[in-house]
């Protein structure tokens, strides 16, 4: 396989899948035996007499009310999707009513969500959709489109709809097949339900790769990255979602609407890009026809140590107007480094060899002038071996002119090893008292540096004595994606609102420095009122229009994204 660390065997099996908190329940944090030092380190780093036990509660602690389907309903539902696939037991319930954001689980693991589903449907084709759409309609139920439950910004938010009486979670993973493969135009077209590992490997056997690759990659589906306008980690290469998507269908309240299979065209406005970022709130997304590529016959990852942040933008600044081919370009800032580079030591045992390898390190950055303001540059390159050595080239003249140096390909291998895996630290650390969420957004070059700063000072001063730390995942000629970190110890008495102005300050200097709300993660609820002043009156105005046309009772998602 071209990403040989893919697993397309995941147990998908609902309650395989942690109900509060990442992954499934059969895999977990690679170093989880190095918890007790990592927990060590953040005791340290945090100034804690000590680290306190801060368990989550029992499935069955959950408080959660009855649900409001009455036998009817669910005698009409079962008749549509079959008895079998319409549920209303605990853990579905509770399992469908909250997507993988910080805040989602810390209220999960405190028993302070609110609102949940009422019944969860799994349909198996379109026809069932459209009943399931028909029947909600007419007997005031919301329904909520669900892929791989992998929403970070409130998606999943259990909001009921003005005058409905009930909501149910519609969840497409049994709308997972494969459809077709066009070698000649290289698309290649699946239900919207399929998970990424299972739609990577079908590809890769045939001898392509989606490319596309976010940090949720294991537990996300096609539909869901559509939905969101998800960014893979590769996008340099292979663009984001939106760039990928050829056509697609979408199933709404008053229709069908299917885009053609075209490269380019000139029709007015392109549905592909109103489907692609509509989060469930036009419609559910059932399938979709991609761009493909051959897989790559070469692959090299490695590191470059840069003495500072602003040369190591300048170097990928010029890369990328230089349009030498990268497939990733990922700058950790100094305190992403340093924090980093101390984990990257925990449990290696410091033998003689290992603290002279250290000592003469220390002293070749020293020459170089590489101090405690370094940062490191991921760099990816995929494409033929004539090509990757071309950019390799190209790249080594631009990054010797920074003053960087080269740190070879075992920061990229491991990079590679552990992409997927960081999620699952944020389970461990929280059963411990301690909180870590991620926030991004994007800004052109001349503002990026202003944007880092006020990005970090946003999030310490509203959690003094936290570790905050950025990098940059996804860069344009015009600019780049910022994706800061926020490490935290958690309130013990109001952990909600401590989460909720930290939201409010890093968003608010967002705002201020006129940088979007988000650059991949979507919009949901936690981000709307941030995008909504964005967009302004008419352009919100404009977009209920729209949505008031496809979803005429306003079933679909209400209150995310822009709807009132």
């Amino acid at each position: 396989m071209f990403y040989h660390e893919l697993d397309a065997d995941i147990d998908y099996s609902r309650k395989n899948l942690r109900w509060n908190a990442w992954g499934a329940i059969d895999r977990d944090f690679f170093r989880k035996a190095q918890m007790p030092e990592i927990l060590e380190l953040l005791k340290r780093e945090f100034k804690l007499e000590k680290i306190k036990n801060t368990p989550s509660v029992a499935l069955e602690e959950i408080k959660l009310p009855p649900t409001k389907l009455g036998a009817s309903d669910l005698k009409q539902l079962s008749s549509i999707v079959g008895k079998n696939h319409l549920k209303t037991d605990r853990y579905e319930r509770i399992f469908h009513s909250a997507g993988k954001s910080y805040y989602d689980v810390l209220r999960l693991h405190r028993n302070t969500l609110s609102s949940f589903v009422d019944g969860v449907v799994y349909p198996s084709k379109e026809s069932e959709i459209v009943k399931i759409l028909e029947y909600c309609g007419k007997n005031k139920i919301t329904l909520i489109p669900f892929g791989g439950g992998s929403s970070v910004v409130g998606g999943l938010e259990v909001i009921k709809g003005k005058g409905h009486r009930a909501v149910i979670s519609l969840d497409t993973t049994r709308m997972n097949e494969f459809l077709s493969l066009d070698e000649e135009s290289h698309t290649a077209t699946f239900q919207a339900g399929i998970y990424g590992p299972k739609l990577e490997s079908i590809l890769n056997e045939k001898g392509y790769t989606l490319g596309h690759f976010p940090q949720s990659f294991e537990y996300s589906t096609l539909g869901g990255w559509i939905a969101a306008r998800s960014a893979g980690q590769q996008s340099n290469r292979y663009g984001k979602i939106e760039e990928i998507l050829t056509s697609a269908k979408l199933i709404s309240p008053s229709g069908t609407v299917e885009t053609l299979r075209t490269p380019a065209s000139s029709t007015g406005p392109d549905w592909n890009h109103i489907i692609a970022g509509s989060e469930g709130l036009l419609g559910v997304i059932v399938e979709a026809t991609v761009k493909i590529h051959k897989i790559p016959e070469k692959r090299k990852y490695f590191g470059l140590v840069f003495p500072n942040l602003n040369a190591s933008l300048g170097f990928i600044r010029t890369a990328d107007h230089e349009e030498i081919k990268t497939s990733m370009l990922r700058l950790s800032d100094a305190n992403e480094t340093r924090l980093y580079e101390i984990l990257g030591e925990l449990g290696k045992k410091k033998n003689p060899v290992r603290v002279l390898k250290k000592w003469i390190q220390t002293r070749v950055l020293d020459a170089k002038g590489i101090g405690s303001e370094k940062c490191v540059v991921l760099v990816g390159l995929d494409g033929s071996e004539k090509e990757v050595a071309h950019s390799f080239e190209n790249l080594k003249r631009i990054w010797r002119k920074s003053g960087a140096l080269y740190a070879g390909e075992k920061l990229g291998q491991n990079w590679i090893h552990g992409r997927y895996n960081m999620p699952y630290l944020r389970n461990h650390i929280m059963e411990f008292g301690l909180g870590v969420d991620t926030m991004e957004t994007s800004t052109t070059y001349e503002r990026l540096e202003a944007l880092h700063a006020a990005g970090l000072e946003a999030l310490q001063s509203s959690i003094p004595g936290s570790i905050a730390m950025c990098h940059l995942s996804h860069s344009y000629p015009e600019g780049a994606c910022l994706y800061y970190t926020i490490l935290f110890p958690i309130e013990e008495k109001k952990p909600e609102e401590q989460w909720k102005r930290m939201k409010r300050k890093v968003s608010d200097a967002f705002s201020a420095h006129k940088a979007p709300i988000s650059h991949h993660h979507g919009v949901g609820l936690d981000h709307k009122p941030w995008y909504e002043k964005t967009l302004g009156t008419a352009g919100v105005s404009g977009l209920n229009a729209l949505k008031k046309s496809l979803d005429q009772k306003e079933i679909l998602n209400p209150g995310k994204v822009f709807h009132s």
